[in-house]
């Protein structure tokens, strides 16, 4: 009985231990190879027999010994034969960080854990060399400078690979403590073949403005990107990372002379040019002096400063001072890079003519540093002589009659004749100026009727433009063809456009309304409306 019981124990302890061997699951761990190069990318590939949530494996354990890319995950459920089963599976790529053994440790899901794997990572002896596959040129114009003085760096990457194996790719531009860069224009990109290698090129120029004196290191550009090589036998896939080390350049940055003032501009090349305008935009000569104005009557200054490694922060400020008899507004100034390196700035200063009198326009002068020749030099243009006439208004002169003398005779008895012919004398003058009176009034209806008024609506179009320059040649234009209407209306608009100058050209502008001027105008033509139809009454 005891051996009968003893022989049933075991074979219940061996059906209960082969039913839960049979459903335990496994977790297995394979590569495709465990021998692989350090560039190369392969894929590990995690199994379990059962369905899961993809976050039970987590792939941070690795981090220490490879580059870890995105890892996937999918799951699915099989019938076979009436059986059910399941699976998760999770791939990821690895690339190896080092040479040597690694290992891929083991996982574990509910106890359950896979063998771990050993890999061995020897070096890549068939991949191109970094300075291969990407070089960089930098060319310096000028490596002694001094401090506020600006050079160009000009810089040339060459790729010689298909860009489109590149991956996350980074341009570090140039920098140096003791310098302000900036670039100049976009980047300039192109396909050329260099040694019979198809290559992509980038040229780019940076502005390179010193600071501090001294012995300085000025860093290039850098470029960092990962190369990507596949093998379409193998199925392989390699990754080069490459960096490109910025050249380091001396630049030696003299100090400020001490003999030199607070005007600091030093630079290799200046030139200082100006033109004078008239206030219908032509080129008055120089030589033409003393120049003929009328008060009212407006000229243009055009100064053009060009000044080679001079950035336009550091331009100097042109501050004139002009005699009181003329007033001045000066435009914000204009900016430009020209091609060869150096910069533009031109100034309009719109001069116009307040008093009459003789007077003279100061001269411009800019102090500057040869850098060079290492010494100081002055950049000049000359002054203007202005002859300021009154404005002429025409005079208008009243005209006087002067009796006429008449004999007086005496009647002393015509009898009722004379008041007979009165009478008739009488009804035919008033019949005869009813007449005249209907036919003028009907003719000078006709005239004020067909009068054009297209010049004074286009006067009118152009001041609400704006424009204040088109305003000014404008308005004087058609106040040409007002003269001797009335003086005081005349010096009124000449005196608004004086303001809308100042709202325009002043240190601080201001908004201004044509409103006024408008309305001046207007009365203007008003009353020469009115001086042509008395004309014309006049003459009946």
């Amino acid at each position: 009985m005891v051996k009968l019981l003893h022989r049933t124990l075991l074979i219940t302890a061996l059906l209960f231990t082969g039913v839960v061997t049979a459903s335990a699951n496994t977790l297995t761990a394979t590569v495709a190879s465990n021998q692989v190069t350090k560039a190369e990318v392969f894929q590990l590939r995690l199994t379990y027999d059962d369905k899961v949530d993809s976050n039970r494996i987590s792939f941070s354990v690795l981090e220490s010994h490879f580059f870890l890319g995105q890892p996937s995950f999918g799951s699915s459920l099989n019938y076979v034969n009436g059986k059910r089963s399941s699976r998760s599976e999770w791939t990821i790529a690895l690339k190896a960080k080092q040479l040597g053994t690694v290992t891929i440790p083991a996982f574990t899901i509910d106890g359950v854990s896979s063998q771990p794997i050993t890999i061995q990572v020897s070096q890549d002896k068939d991949l191109p060399k970094p300075n291969d596959l990407v070089t960089i040129q930098s060319q310096l114009d000028k490596a002694v400078l001094y401090p506020n003085e600006s050079t160009k760096l000009k810089t040339r990457l060459i790729i010689k690979s298909d860009p489109r194996r590149l991956q996350d790719v980074k341009l570090e531009p140039p920098f140096g403590q003791a310098f302000s860069v900036e670039q100049v224009g976009q980047p300039n990109q192109y396909q050329t073949v260099i040694n019979g290698v198809e290559a992509t090129v980038v040229d780019q120029t940076f502005n390179v403005t010193a600071l501090n004196s001294g012995d300085q290191t000025l860093n290039s550009l850098s470029f960092s990107a990962t190369f990507v090589f596949g093998n379409n036998r193998s199925g392989t896939t390699k990754l080069l990372p490459v960096q490109i080390a910025p050249e380091k350049i001396h630049v030696e940055v003299k100090p400020k002379p001490n003999s030199t003032d607070d005007a600091w501009l030093p630079t290799t090349s200046l030139s200082l040019k100006q033109r004078w305008l008239d206030d219908q935009g032509n080129v008055v000569p120089q030589e033409q002096q003393p120049l003929q104005l009328k008060v009212g009557d407006s000229i243009t200054r055009q100064l053009t400063l060009t000044i080679q490694g001079i950035t336009a922060e550091h331009f100097p400020e042109i501050m004139l001072s002009y005699p009181d008899a003329v007033r001045h507004y000066s435009e914000k100034p204009l900016f430009k890079n020209l091609d060869n390196g150096q910069t533009q700035m031109t100034i309009q200063q719109v001069l116009i003519a307040q008093q009459a009198g003789s007077f003279d326009l100061p001269p411009v002068t800019v102090g500057w540093f040869n850098t060079q020749t290492e010494s100081k030099e002055i950049s000049k243009v000359d002054g203007l002589q202005l002859d300021i006439a009154p404005t002429e208004t025409a005079m208008i002169t009243p005209v006087t009659s002067t009796p006429t003398a008449q004999n007086t005779e005496i009647i002393k008895d015509a009898g009722y004749w004379p008041y007979l012919a009165g009478m008739f004398a009488l009804l035919w003058l008033t019949t005869l100026f009813w007449m005249l009176k209907t036919r003028t009034s009907t003719q000078s209806s006709s005239v004020l009727s067909t009068k054009p008024k297209s010049d004074l609506q286009a006067l009118i179009d152009i001041i609400k433009s704006q424009d204040n320059l088109k305003v000014q040649y404008a308005v004087k234009q058609w106040l040409l063809s007002q003269k001797g209407k009335s003086a005081e209306l005349e010096l009124k608009i000449l005196s608004e456009l004086n303001i809308m100058a100042a709202a325009q050209y002043s240190h601080h502008p201001q908004q201004w309304c044509n409103t006024t001027l408008l309305s001046l105008i207007k009365k203007l033509d008003n009353l020469h409306d009115k001086s042509q139809n008395n004309s014309n009454l006049s003459k009946l």
